[in-house]
């Protein structure tokens, strides 16, 4: 079958992508850019659907297309641009795939249609109803929450699954996840047996749960027993939401609470009775996924940056105040003393403060990691040849230095390439 991917980068475009050149369809591939990656019978062309929403000639759709999967989606706080990219833009292209007479599978979200007041779930609804006014032959697909490698939510709670304790936003909503390779799974049945008529399909797990109970099976499939779970207080989640709205996070905001504390829910079975395909249980489905060691540089990579951080603005406050003097006895210790004694007292203070604020901000990270590398370094060789007596420490405050190297060049070689 000769398929044309809408999404082809994205969490489910990527395992879409795969899937469907293993089974020996011809793809086009769209994404915003132009990608490098090659795989058999893959084409790419650049597709921006929030240009196709006002230029509608920004895209040539392409000819003996036998069907449209538009697995494109943005997640984001901006009800603009959600309108945009989710509605406006993937309009557009239902409507060069009406133009060209071609079958349609739209990728949408469970509750769609009932949450209004959610941007996400608002624009994906308005962008399903315009596709079934259409009179295409098409199929909305509506899958709960997604989990496995690569996607964004998956990340967080792969992250949240290696904490000891674990904080949540709600602890009653009940949800059916289901794994990515069975939303990969309810594409191609849908391919061998089309409905006859166009319907929007619930895609959920076989399970009922919470997110707590989600997070524990995950755990056990790493091999580790259940967690503590704790809820947040409400008054601190909209105070986060507030902010995260604010800041455009994309993990706490007052979408992903509203979210959150809903259920999210639909009969499995419904899937089945189309195309005869149910999803399988999360247990037969967590094996390669989660990764505990995966999961725990996650959840500790974050902890340890917000650690170094702190040592680093404290060592700067501590040294321009209560430890100022402390430090300049040390400085007469090596020979240094008077107004530059000062100055150099000053000077290492500010340093630290710049290297502290440096790590906050994340295109500066990877060279603030080298220069506190470098740094950490030069004091450790001034210690070891000039104060070497201080190497005798009882609370083995130089040796410590080590340590904050070793954690340091863990945290440059796992910050992520921008």
């Amino acid at each position: 079958m000769r398929v044309l991917l809408a999404g082809a980068t994205g969490f489910v475009g990527r395992h879409l992508l795969k899937a469907l050149s293993s089974a020996g369809h011809q793809i086009i591939a769209t994404s915003r850019t132009r990608q490098s990656l090659r795989l058999p019978g893959v084409e790419w062309r650049q597709l921006d659907l929030d240009t196709l929403a006002s230029v509608p000639d920004h895209f040539e759709f392409p000819e003996a297309i036998d069907l449209l999967i538009n697995a494109a989606g943005l997640l984001s706080v901006d009800e603009q641009q959600l309108s945009l990219t989710q509605d406006l833009g993937t309009r557009a292209l239902f409507d060069l795939a009406k133009q060209a007479g071609v079958r349609v599978l739209h990728i949408s979200a469970l509750g769609s249609g009932g949450q209004p007041d959610v941007p996400f779930l608002a624009s994906k609804a308005a962008a399903d109803d315009y596709l079934m006014a259409l009179g295409l032959p098409a199929v909305v697909l509506r899958p709960s929450l997604i989990v496995g490698q690569g996607g964004a939510s998956s990340d967080w709670l792969a992250r949240l699954s290696a904490l000891p304790v674990i904080p949540l936003l709600d602890r009653k909503a009940r949800l059916q996840p289901l794994h990515i390779d069975d939303l990969v799974g309810a594409v191609l049945a849908l391919m061998r047996r089309w409905p006859d008529a166009a319907v929007i399909l619930p895609v959920v797990g076989p399970e009922v749960m919470t997110l707590g109970q989600l997070i524990d099976q995950m755990r056990m499939s790493q091999g580790w027993p259940t967690a503590w779970f704790l809820k947040i207080p409400d008054a601190v989640t909209e105070l986060g939401a507030s902010m995260g709205d604010r800041f455009g996070w994309r993990a706490l905001n007052y979408q992903s609470l509203l979210m959150a504390r809903r259920d999210n829910i639909a009969d499995p079975e419904v899937l089945e009775s189309v195309c005869g395909y149910r999803c399988a249980s999360l247990r037969d489905r967590l094996q390669e996924w989660p990764d505990p060691a995966q999961s725990a540089q996650l959840a500790l990579r974050p902890m340890m940056l917000a650690v170094l951080a702190l040592i680093w603005l404290g060592t700067a406050f501590v040294s321009l105040g209560p430890g100022f003097d402390w430090g300049l006895r040390i400085l007469a210790e090596a020979g240094l003393t008077g107004p530059f004694a000062q100055i150099a007292a000053v000077s290492g203070a500010l340093c630290d403060g710049v290297l502290g604020v440096g790590l906050l901000i994340p295109r500066w990270r990877r060279r603030v990691f080298q220069a506190q590398l470098c740094l950490m370094a030069v004091y450790t060789v001034i210690i070891t040849f000039i104060l070497p007596h201080y190497w005798f420490d009882p609370y083995a405050a130089v040796a410590k230095n080590l340590v904050l190297m070793v954690a340091t060049l863990w945290l440059l070689r796992t910050e992520p390439r921008r």
